[in-house]
């Protein structure tokens, strides 16, 4: 045997060794980008809920508009993941208050939402309503201005499986947004 044939059995050694590592470093960077990308997408979610939250101020039909909003920016892919959108009254400090909490029906037409509710063909299912929207501060000089939040509850499985990367986790997101002020109540 020469000096040649050592070495290249030295060479294919030593890849068996790094080649594990090597793909396990790949995973890890597809797994990590994966999460932040859904991070990324529930953080736009929420805040595009919040903002068209703002904009409906104390209509009847704003947390439709908010979930129809949502529906709008999320891909179907998404919408199938997510486990819960929260409507919720915040304070000052973003602290969450009375909660409406409602759920995709995967499947539906994201865009439709009725109020009062169509459960038929609805797909957007509220499972608890704790703050009316007609009941929103949006009167400029009665009192604060209500503060609107919308918390996104999304939950995100491991695509390799490999350890550490197994079973499945939520990534939860919040914004808030200040309603929208009108500068005068409608007169009946």
């Amino acid at each position: 045997m020469g000096k040649g044939e050592n070495s290249r059995g030295a060479t294919l050694v030593e890849a068996a060794m790094v080649f594990p590592i090597l793909i396990l470093l790949i995973m890890s960077t597809l797994e990590i980008g994966l999460v932040f990308k859904d991070y990324l997408t529930v953080s736009y979610i929420s805040r595009e809920g919040a903002r068209v939250g703002a904009l409906a101020g104390n209509a009847d039909e704003a947390d439709c508009a908010i979930l129809r909003g949502i529906g709008t920016v999320a891909t179907a892919g998404d919408l199938a993941r997510i486990k819960e959108i929260q409507i919720f009254q915040a304070n000052e400090n973003g602290a969450q208050g009375a909660t409406n909490l409602a759920v995709y029906v995967p499947g539906r037409d994201p865009e439709i939402c009725n109020v009062p509710a169509q459960p038929s063909i609805d797909a957007w299912r509220f499972t608890n309503i704790n703050w009316d929207p007609e009941g929103r501060q949006t009167i400029v000089g009665s009192e604060n201005l209500d503060i609107i939040g919308v918390r996104v509850v999304l939950t995100r499985s491991w695509v390799t499986g490999f350890p550490p990367f197994r079973g499945t986790f939520d990534i939860d997101e919040s914004s808030i947004s200040r309603l929208e002020p009108r500068a005068f109540e409608e007169q009946p």
